[in-house]
């Protein structure tokens, strides 16, 4: 019989696909959508989804008491992961240059294994180190970028990399204070809840930062795009984030996040025509291969 922490690295699999797509799908509407709109219409239309399926799980299983119990800690979800996270890697990217925003979003891993540690009682084994280590050199291969890059580190590009290595600790609190959460509280209410949080902050700032009349020129494409990355790589993608973390250590979600870049590379290649190197193909193995250390890992 299958077990359940098998289903939930299958969930973990299929959640790097979901979220390896939605890059894709980002690059095919960038030319119509600006980032932080993209961001804020995707969760935005996760809500359709999200609140029947919410609705249909309470009544099942969970009492609406422990939503209202733990209020905290699903609005500091949403601030962290869905809000924080995501406009501070687009506001990042902006100000830096492509390469150095893609390589330290690797750091969400290495400060998960931390954080877990100190919160949720995660041991740090030696497995996991080196699990860890491989996947983020895998990662960081698979991101590397052979042409010149410019060798110039300016005051806006320092504070475009602060913000990106910040908007990865974000993200891995997000995913300690997920771990928290549905010990308590089901994963459909996890996610709705936390998305409704951030909603009105993206909209805001992407009214502040952004020229929201961009809406009204919108190709039917751009919003069928827009539509699914919304529903089934957002709504469905954190549901299968969140429920995963009931049977799998948190930092082992995060450290095995880093296959996003090998689906990644391989979707550019099948869908977009994009060129592979070398040297992005042996950081996809040495990716899997750490990503398999870190399974197969079992804490004492």
């Amino acid at each position: 019989m299958v077990s359940k922490q098998t289903y939930a690295w299958l969930a973990v699999l299929s959640i790097t696909i979901l979220w390896a797509s939605s890059l894709i799908f980002a690059k095919m509407v960038f030319d119509e959508l600006t980032p932080i709109i993209f961001v804020t219409l995707r969760y935005t239309l996760a809500c359709p989804l999200l609140i029947p399926m919410t609705l249909f799980v309470v009544r099942r299983q969970v009492s609406p008491g422990n939503v209202r119990k733990h209020w905290k800690i699903l609005v500091l979800a949403g601030l962290s992961g869905p809000f924080l996270s995501q406009l501070m890697q687009y506001i990042g990217l902006n100000m830096t240059t492509a390469s150095d925003a893609v390589l330290l979003l690797n750091f969400t891993p290495v400060f998960a294994v931390f954080l877990a540690a100190a919160f949720v009682d995660e041991r740090i084994t030696t497995v996991k180190i080196l699990g860890l280590v491989l996947a983020t050199v895998g990662a960081v291969l698979i991101v590397f970028n052979p042409s010149p890059v410019d060798p110039i580190i300016s005051p806006t590009r320092l504070i475009g990399d602060i913000l990106v290595i910040a908007s990865t600790l974000f993200f891995a609190i997000n995913g300690i204070l997920g771990k928290i959460a549905v010990k308590s509280v089901d994963s459909a209410s996890l996610t709705l809840y936390s998305t409704l949080v951030a909603i009105p902050f993206l909209w805001l700032s992407a009214a502040i930062i952004e020229d929201l009349t961009v809406l009204l020129t919108l190709s039917l494409q751009a919003w069928i795009i827009v539509l699914w990355v919304g529903i089934v790589n957002t709504a469905l993608g954190f549901m299968l984030y969140y429920e995963s973390m009931k049977y799998i250590e948190a930092s082992k979600v995060q450290i095995a996040l880093n296959l996003i870049g090998v689906w990644g590379v391989l979707f550019s290649v099948l869908v977009l025509g994009e060129l592979t190197s070398l040297l992005q193909i042996i950081g996809g193995a040495a990716t899997i291969f750490g990503v398999i250390m870190v399974q197969r890992d079992r804490a004492r």
